[in-house]
């Protein structure tokens, strides 16, 4: 449990074992190294209990934060985006961070991935507490948010009414996603985007909000043809509205390895994007994705082994370096 502790606290601060044995050496007056901190975490060493005393007393402590926003989007439906988006939002919280998962569609695919029914959609729209009344309306954006069975994994639900938020926010009649953003962005380490399948208004709002966007492709032909349009899309509303944005990566999914046709297409998604964008490694084809859908779990939460966990964690990792990368550029 000790080393765990450890552990939380360096990923919850982004940092390396060098970096957190200097903070205990400034915080204790001690000389530990990298070596040490690695045989405390392992469990191989006893971790001494000024050192459990001291990393959980800072981990208690309610330290500033400048959230991270990750986009997940495609124009295309059915490629395990709003899946991708949960994964991800997930493996940040194993790794430490508080995360706020924004869904972004009218379908409120996220929203029902995470366990709400339609009967608790509906009255959450009665009682105006999801994204398009967040952006309609003048109350604090906090006040949209619920809390969700996992810990440090909060939510702003969508559904139905944010299908009318396409013209009114090219109308000016709704506030943008990333002035709402910013009244939470201390709240949180990181902020999710799970998108909907178009590029209409509310999508380029989000693209606007973003730090960082992933972009998850099916392995099939036909996604590639569709991926082309879409990075190019991509690329110049990110030159025209949001310059900062970075490119975390492309994500395939759907990969049956038996089919020599999704080999065929990961290859040529390799060899067509490799050189400009991170291709993460293929997330698996798998029933169990659609079956904690179905039952409102995140997947990584229902099934510990599930096909694709490291990638997702390869991702949540990804992300946290960039944030740290950035926050490391502004400083």
């Amino acid at each position: 449990m000790a080393g765990e502790s450890l552990k939380g606290l360096r990923e919850e601060r982004g940092w390396s074992q060098t970096e957190l044995a200097a903070w205990l050496n400034k915080s204790l007056g001690r000389k530990y190294d990298r070596a040490q901190i690695s045989r405390w975490e392992s469990g191989s060493e006893r971790t001494p209990k000024a050192v459990v005393d001291a990393v959980e007393t800072e981990r208690r402590t309610d330290r500033p934060r400048h959230a991270t926003v990750v986009m997940c989007g495609s124009a295309k439906g059915g490629v395990s985006k709003t899946t991708s988006a949960l994964c991800i939002a997930y493996c940040l919280l194993a790794q430490g961070s508080k995360v706020l998962l924004i869904d972004c569609d009218s379908q409120g695919s996220a929203t029902v991935h995470l366990g709400y029914s339609p009967t608790q959609m509906d009255q959450m729209e009665v009682e105006r507490r999801t994204l398009y009344y967040a952006l309609a309306d003048d109350r604090p954006l906090a006040d949209y948010i619920i809390q969700t069975p996992e810990p440090r994994l909060d939510l702003l639900p969508a559904f139905m009414s944010l299908a009318d938020a396409d013209v009114e926010l090219a109308l000016g009649k709704l506030a943008p996603l990333r002035q709402r953003i910013g009244e939470v962005r201390n709240q949180y380490d990181f902020i999710v985007l799970d998108t909907a399948p178009n590029l209409g208004a509310v999508t380029v709002s989000a693209l606007e909000a973003s730090d960082l966007l992933l972009v998850p492709c099916q392995t099939e032909a036909l996604a590639l043809v569709g991926l082309r349009n879409v990075l190019y899309s991509l690329e110049n509303l990110r030159r025209r509205r949001n310059p900062g944005l970075r490119m975390l990566g492309i994500l395939p999914t759907l990969f049956s390895a038996r089919l020599t046709q999704d080999q065929a297409t990961l290859e040529d998604l390799r060899r067509g994007y490799g050189d400009r964008y991170r291709i993460f490694d293929p997330i698996p084809r798998a029933t169990v994705f659609a079956q904690a859908a179905a039952s409102g779990v995140i997947p990584l939460a229902a099934v510990k082994n599930i096909p694709g966990r490291a990638v997702f964690e390869e991702i949540a990792a990804a992300a946290r370096a960039a944030a740290k990368e950035m926050k490391a550029h502004v400083a």
